[in-house]
């Protein structure tokens, strides 16, 4: 049998395909999409456009699933008690955050907790979902206004797993050396799939913007094809969650990948009256205590007009302030009167 003039051309050109089609026999996804992403690049350097229309076309082939995975069961039931060997291989672009944050701490509608408590136990109960041939869930997007609880939601999921939190630092990530972003968005990836953990991205729409993007640049579009070749491959005992304030601007493809996404809306007049009963508990204040004075923590809520949960944690900070400053000689009530009375102007709402 002899070789094809234009195939031994190729095999001169492009060494990897030899490796590529043995990762693709042998169902290794994760080579087959690095010897991929290799021949790509030395395709886009030669000027081969043919082969890159083809090699491109083979990408999207791949962000699809195409290549099958061929994890045995047992491995992906052993996954789930796999734990973190050392806080000395935490790769560039990873930080661990530490949390006692419980999900009683979090202020959510009803609707919204039902979702992610279900989000929660199917991963708790992932045996009963792998023997049924299913892979638990395990990817989560929160998205919604600023300030209302999408990382101490975040937080408060990771203490109910009793897993590690990793969050992902774009500003260690994020290189300007062509190539490199994505080398260590892979490592990043790579160090989580060794243990079970959760990956949080926050502001995901910082390495996900959409790919149409006219003002985006060439090599973050690679890094958000990286990114959706890596969320296709997470194996069910790495949990993702993302965050944005702008789930618009997110490259739809990434949208696809999350399981489950939720909206942490506006709070309420009745969870904000809740949130200041909390966050003064977290003080040892508790006002208001009285039955003549039970409305008071909601008209209160009402004056401060707050935006958001943190505004309102802003306040009650400098409530507690306040009383630190008179010597705790005065009661939490007349600390909140003139806390109220400067709370205008200190805090100017700035035009949008």
């Amino acid at each position: 049998m002899h070789t094809h003039p234009t195939a031994r051309a190729m095999l001169h050109q492009y060494p990897n395909i030899e490796q590529l089609l043995r990762a693709g026999f042998s169902g290794d996804r994760n080579a087959f999409r690095t010897e991929l992403e290799e021949i790509q690049k030395a395709a886009e350097t030669a000027g081969d456009e043919v082969s890159l229309r083809i090699l491109q076309s083979a990408s999207a082939g791949v962000e699809r699933g195409v290549v099958e995975d061929k994890t045995d069961l047992s491995q992906k039931e052993a996954a789930f008690s796999r734990t973190l060997q050392s806080e000395d291989d935490i790769p560039v672009g990873l930080s661990l955050l530490k949390t006692n944050v419980s999900m009683d701490h979090v202020i959510l509608p009803e609707h919204v907790k039902k979702i992610l408590y279900d989000f929660l136990n199917e991963q708790k109960n992932n045996k009963k979902y792998l023997d049924a041939g299913l892979d638990p869930r395990n990817k989560a997007l929160l998205f919604g206004p600023p300030g209302n609880g999408k990382t101490q939601v975040t937080k408060a999921l990771a203490n109910y797993m009793g897993c590690p939190l990793y969050m992902v630092r774009y500003d260690a990530l994020i290189s300007q050396k062509p190539g490199e972003t994505s080398k260590r968005l892979r490592a990043v990836f790579d160090f989580a799939k060794t243990h079970r953990c959760i990956l949080f991205f926050d502001e995901i729409d910082a390495i996900g913007k959409e790919r149409d993007d006219p003002n985006e640049t060439g090599e973050m579009k690679r890094v958000v094809s990286m990114l959706l070749v890596q969320l296709d491959d997470v194996p069910p005992h790495v949990m993702v969650l993302g965050a944005t304030n702008h789930a618009k601007m997110l490259d739809r493809a990434i949208l696809r990948r999350f399981h489950i996404r939720v909206v942490l809306p506006q709070p309420s007049a009745d969870e904000f009256e809740k949130y200041l009963h909390m966050a003064y508990a977290k003080f040892g204040h508790y006002p208001y205590q009285t039955v003549t004075h039970r409305n008071e923590m909601r008209i209160l809520g009402i004056r401060l007009q707050p935006e958001n949960f943190a505004d309102t944690e802003v306040f009650v900070e400098d409530c507690h302030r306040t009383w630190i400053r008179h010597d705790k000689e005065i009661t939490i009530e007349a600390a909140i009167k003139e806390a109220i009375a400067n709370w205008s102007d200190t805090r100017t709402k700035v035009p949008k």
